[in-house]
């Protein structure tokens, strides 16, 4: 495996993962996520919290992992681009006609809700990386996680916050978000959508799972921020995880889940240190490595993402004998998976 061969690469990237790992769909004009798995009849289980480095659903992962709750306003978004990326051009390759464009949101907190004691002091501002858009053929689709809210601006949301390895501030997860239009938490935008409390209790009880905890956002639709605290005043830790403070959310799910060095591999975790921001380099066999790993975790861009690392490895190495269509392929598959910029998915020693 390439776990050895990742270890040059792969520095200290928990925090891209957590900002970056959500299972992104393009939304149709009515919210709903475009490729039919957002629809209230869908599964937790199917979520994107499985791609997610720590768990948000639940009062108990809240308290477990969240530093602070609040109540927020979505103040401004930005738009994500390359210094010397025009406007117009497609970086995930000629023919591919497919690019993700990442966007970023400015928030003001109006009202701290919960905080774990102990807990970092929550700035009255924050700005971090939320879902973007995909952008084909000139057009522009929005696009999110189906189990959550994309954050527009002007809503208002209730967020369970944590502040993850190097200071940054985001989301515990997609679990962690809840609409807050009016005071009332189901009231809002939801999955692109302005919905009202009775649907987004509807949509949660629809997925409810015998026998599993019930996620924060059903237990508290319709009410105020009030009831959030009460809901989470009466929730305990994981035992494991409160053992741990003074670690970031992260390594202490790695605690809990198991205690071992390292915390369960995911697409998008794997994908990680592919980032064009993590100023990495990587030889032609380092790189191929990862691809191959992605492949087996990859489910309709497995192809292009095994054909790709063949060719980084096949013959000379020139340039000449990459093959160019599946490395376009590859950046738009893990970039519309993501969230990760992985600029033109080259090796940097050349």
């Amino acid at each position: 495996m390439a776990m050895t061969t990742r270890t040059k690469i792969a520095g200290a990237v928990l925090g891209t993962v957590v900002a970056g790992a959500l299972a992104f769909v393009p939304l149709t004009d009515d919210g709903s996520a475009a490729d039919g798995g957002g629809g209230s009849g869908g599964s937790l289980a199917a979520g994107p919290a499985e791609k997610e480095a720590v768990p948000s659903f639940t009062a108990t992962d809240w308290v477990s992992y969240g530093d602070q709750v609040a109540v927020v306003r979505v103040t401004a978004e930005h738009e994500l681009r390359e210094p010397d990326e025009d406007a117009d051009t497609d970086t995930a390759g000629a023919g591919a006609g497919e690019d993700y464009l990442a966007r970023t949101v400015d928030l003001q907190v109006k009202e701290r809700v919960w905080a774990r004691s102990g807990a970092p002091a929550l700035p009255s501002a924050l700005s971090f990386t939320a879902d973007g858009w995909q952008v084909k053929d000139g057009a522009r689709k929005e696009l999110g996680s189906p189990d959550s809210s994309r954050l527009e601006v002007g809503h208002e949301y209730v967020i369970t916050l944590a502040r993850f390895s190097g200071g940054v501030w985001a989301p515990l997860g997609s679990g962690g978000v809840l609409p807050y239009d009016h005071g009332r938490v189901g009231e809002g935008e939801f999955r692109g959508e302005t919905v009202t409390s009775d649907a987004y209790r509807s949509a949660w009880e629809a997925r409810a799972v015998p026998g599993d905890e019930a996620p924060v956002a059903s237990r508290t639709a319709g009410k105020p921020s009030s009831a959030v605290r009460e809901v989470l005043r009466g929730a305990r830790p994981d035992a494991t995880a409160a053992r741990y403070p003074g670690l970031d959310p992260v390594a202490r799910y790695r605690k809990a889940a198991g205690g071992g060095s390292e915390p369960a591999e995911t697409f998008c975790s794997v994908a990680a240190p592919l980032a064009v921001s993590e100023d990495s380099r990587y030889t032609p066999q380092e790189l191929a490595a990862v691809l191959g790993d992605l492949a087996a975790l990859a489910g309709r861009d497995a192809a292009s993402l095994r054909a790709y690392a063949a060719s980084l490895t096949a013959g000379d190495e020139t340039p000449a004998a990459v093959d160019d269509a599946a490395r376009a392929a590859s950046v738009t598959g893990i970039e519309r998976e993501c969230g990760t910029d992985v600029g033109e998915l080259l090796p940097t020693d050349v």
